[in-house]
């Protein structure tokens, strides 16, 4: 096997291009920093669970790598790891991950779907850049579905603003955002904390709505929650009809016909 290892064993140094299938054995403490770019051939990598450190564009360019799995002892993946891994479909990372830095998953268009593991603390920004493909972040218990025409390149503050930092003020795009909110309310409807950070902010974040036409999500608030009340639901009807929202704006005249907005009003004297 053409790999290079450090005298002592325990660095990776270099692969051969010419490698298909690698099996790193255990004791190997470091994967050295671009031991296996531009390896186009590598199709397979096992790690051992000995591994602790993995160099900034390891792996970089290993266009028939399809699966990878991170060992448990790494905290880090570095700068550009995965970059143009075409075809890596799979990436497992480890619980006890704290760190991902910028670009390190970076042109990975196979990739799909991707689970973070709670301890992460920090994710860099552009780290799915070019991820074409990626329909779907797990974070948390949290399911962030993407939509690739606005790319997500601000994620180490979509990430922070999971955790509910204010980030209003912040320059994420606003429909990324908004997105993420409902989805987190829809899968976590007991969150206080959440529906009043929600009920805040809720013109903005209801537009939203609104403005893709999402009639099952609008359904959903109206069914769901009380956001909607006799001071803002005429303004909401109005704008769906200036802007052509024929399905929400028949949501909202229905769901005004049906409320008593004084017996409403009398229950909270």
């Amino acid at each position: 096997m053409s790999i290079t290892y450090s005298e002592s064993g325990k660095v990776l140094i270099k692969c051969s291009y010419d490698e298909e299938s690698v099996i790193v054995p255990e004791g190997v403490t470091q994967i050295k920093k671009c031991a296996f770019l531009n390896c186009i051939k590598l199709k397979e990598v096992v790690l051992p669970e000995s591994i602790r450190t993995i160099g900034s564009s390891a792996f970089a360019s290993c266009i028939s790598l399809k699966k990878i799995v991170i060992p448990s002892g790494v905290k880090k993946i570095c700068r550009h790891t995965f970059d143009k891994c075409k075809l890596l479909e799979e990436v497992i990372l480890p619980e006890g991950l704290e760190k991902i830095s910028d670009c390190a998953l970076s042109h990975c268009e196979s990739l799909e779907r991707i689970t973070f593991p709670d301890s992460l603390k920090s994710a860099d920004s552009y780290i799915f850049s070019g991820c074409k493909n990626l329909k779907e972040i797990r974070f948390r218990n949290i399911n962030i579905h993407i939509n690739i025409d606005t790319e997500l390149i601000y994620f180490e503050r979509v990430i922070n603003f999971i955790r509910y930092r204010p980030l209003l003020r912040e320059n994420i795009v606003a429909s990324v955002k908004y997105d993420i909110l409902w989805q987190m309310l829809f899968q976590n409807p007991e969150d206080k904390k959440l529906k009043d950070y929600i009920r805040q902010y809720f013109s903005k974040i209801f537009l939203n709505l609104l403005d893709r036409d999402d009639s099952v999500s609008v359904q959903k608030v109206l069914d769901d929650y009380d956001f909607i009340t006799k001071n803002n639901i005429d303004k909401f009807i109005r704008y769906s009809i200036d802007n052509q929202k024929l399905q929400c704006q028949l949501l909202l005249m229905n769901y005004k016909s049906s409320q008593n907005w004084q017996k409403q009003k009398n229950l909270f004297l």
